[in-house]
């Protein structure tokens, strides 16, 4: 199996986001990918506008702090093209 490159990983989970805010645990179960390369990606991606990234503190099944992860209308902007 070929190595994915980063732009079809960040393709990915702006199509994954298109539909509803994910957690980046769902977006490493989603995508196959480890922790290190969707908050990597994710990062690089609301850098330049495209996802929004939130820090909630308390998880509603576990208790412990997460991240929700929103595409913006830049971001649905580029998946149109």
């Amino acid at each position: 199996m070929s190595k994915r490159s980063s732009f079809d990983i960040k393709k990915r989970i702006l199509n994954l986001l298109n539909s509803s805010s994910l957690t980046f645990a769902q977006l490493e179960r989603k995508t196959n990918t480890g922790y290190n390369t969707i908050k990597n990606n994710c990062d690089e991606l609301a850098l330049y506008g495209f996802i929004k990234i939130e820090k909630k503190e308390k998880h509603p099944k576990s208790g412990r702090p997460f991240y929700q992860v929103k595409i913006t209308e830049k971001g649905r902007e580029f998946l149109k093209k």
